[in-house]
């Protein structure tokens, strides 16, 4: 059964002079969650209480997202992957995390953990990607209305439709999600963003960061270069991709089947796959975590 409820506790630390909240729950070996858009450390609600058993658990929310600080001024250009990323790498030695981790990512969250995992190799354990931000993707392939979607709130019409409609949330959410969602997780997503305008900036920037084939981004050169160093790296990882998918459909996750040290799961669901299929990602990762050692 999938609980609505958010009954994960949090603290916040400070970075950089503003708070980021936190989930922080359970001792062992510690497990790092990251959320992509739309989401926010609601999201693992349904998982990391069967984790927090044996692992300590970890789910900040992003800058300018869930619970977490805006940042200001913003606008334009705010919210940058790499600011995402300086964030993070800071958040080890604050919440006093002193051995390597696993990163457990979603979407644009699997592309912070796999950079994070570049960048400081002394901080990670393995990566587990779920439905990630893993290749430039093309887009030309998307059904028309999801394609549409994108170039529109990637062009000056952007603004409007997340700023003052919230549409990350209210269309693109559901949209990418295979069960429907009830009123109350539509209600838990929507809290942290009952503003229009620049408190919705984050998700705005996020979208349009998105590595698509016809519409490049900032981050391209960063996500291929990132794609090529999986392919080579030892660091364990485990795929996750849903079926039917959307950027990590069955193709994708036969191609990342041949990366080393890597194992591939398919699960139920379209993008937001810890809504659509939380026990079997819960299942996947608790039998991979004593493959690796991370006990």
């Amino acid at each position: 059964m999938i609980n609505a409820d958010d009954r994960l506790p949090r603290t916040e630390v400070r970075l950089v002079g503003r708070r980021m909240s936190l989930v922080d729950v359970g001792s062992g070996p510690p497990l790092l969650f990251l959320h992509g858009n739309a989401t926010y450390s609601y999201t693992w609600r349904n998982i990391i209480p069967f984790l927090a058993t044996s692992h300590r658990c970890l789910a900040p929310d992003l800058m300018g997202m869930g619970r977490s600080d805006l940042i200001l001024p913003s606008g334009p250009g705010s919210y940058s992957f790499a600011d995402h990323l300086e964030n993070l790498e800071l958040l080890p030695e604050m919440t006093g995390v002193t051995e390597p981790m696993v990163i457990v990512g979603h979407e644009f969250g699997a592309a912070l953990a796999v950079q994070l995992a570049r960048r400081r190799p002394d901080l990670v354990r393995g990566l587990v990607l779920v439905e990630g931000v893993l290749r430039i993707t093309n887009d030309t392939v998307l059904d028309d209305d999801l394609h549409r979607f994108l170039s529109r709130v990637r062009s000056h019409e952007g603004e409007q439709m997340v700023l003052t409609e919230n549409q990350i949330v209210d269309t693109y959410l559901p949209r990418l999600t295979a069960r429907r969602l009830s009123s109350e997780e539509m209600t838990h997503y929507r809290a942290p963003y009952p503003k229009p305008g620049e408190p919705r900036r984050a998700m705005l920037s996020m979208i349009r960061q998105l590595p698509l084939q016809s519409m490049p981004g900032p981050i391209d050169s960063a996500i291929e270069e990132s794609r090529l160093w999986a392919v080579q790296s030892r660091l364990p990882k485990l795929v996750v991709g849903g079926n039917p998918g959307y950027l990590v459909p069955h193709s994708i996750l036969g191609t990342a089947a041949r990366w080393a040290e890597a194992t591939v799961a398919s699960v139920r669901g379209i993008h937001f796959l810890t809504e659509d299929s939380p026990a079997r990602i819960t299942a996947l990762i608790l039998d991979w975590l004593p493959a690796i050692g991370h006990r």
